[in-house]
């Protein structure tokens, strides 16, 4: 039963509906518990609707992490290219790839917890992760070619960083701070001086 005629919507707006019904419902039920009857009710269309946009419910969980691909690099990039000091450099890095987790926190817990059983469903997930981890990576062998920070391993330092910043947004996020009550902004500050400390010693 839909109260919205669909002929009167594009393909296009539906199918935004139905993501973004989905995104909610993942987020409280995580994706077992969450049925496309759910979901069609949730974005106020039929199942038939639901099934002509997407094949399944995987299907419109990889569509929600196509759409974590689809936000652009460039705001990352133009931090990196800048030429700030390094600490200064990491620390807006960190802020902005903080932004970037909160807007998609709740598809990035599901994809963390489905990861062991589907991984085919995380792949987006990871390989915009992969992404971030090169861009930084290259700034820092940049930095070296140029003599300003000594020979590393800068793939592993570029993981570790933003690994463990991708790791404490979500912990504070999900728990609302209540595990590490820390500024987001005095987390990320602290985390560039110690891996500034690291590289420069």
């Amino acid at each position: 039963m839909e109260t919205i005629e669909t002929g009167n919507l594009t393909d296009n707006t539906l199918s935004i509906r139905i993501i973004e019904a989905a995104k909610q419902l993942f987020v409280d039920h995580g994706f077992k518990g969450t049925t496309t009857k759910m979901i069609a009710k949730e974005a106020n269309v039929n199942e038939a609707t639901l099934f002509r946009h997407f094949k399944n419910k995987e299907g419109i969980f990889l569509a929600i992490t196509k759409d974590l691909t689809k936000h652009s690099n460039s705001k990352l990039e133009s931090i990196i290219e800048s030429d700030i000091p390094l600490e200064e450099m990491l620390f807006q890095f960190g802020m902005e790839l903080y932004r970037r987790i909160v807007q998609s926190k709740g598809v990035l817990i599901v994809a963390i917890i489905e990861s062991k059983q589907r991984s085919e469903l995380v792949e987006n997930v990871t390989s915009t992760f992969k992404s971030i981890v090169e861009i930084l990576e290259r700034k820092l062998v940049r930095l070296h070619n140029e003599q300003k920070l000594e020979k590393n391993d800068f793939f592993t330092v570029s993981l570790m960083y933003v690994e463990s910043l991708i790791g404490l947004f979500i912990v504070q996020t999900r728990l609302k701070g209540d595990l590490i009550p820390m500024e987001i902004e005095r987390l990320c500050r602290s985390a560039s001086k110690v891996l500034v400390n690291g590289l420069q010693n």
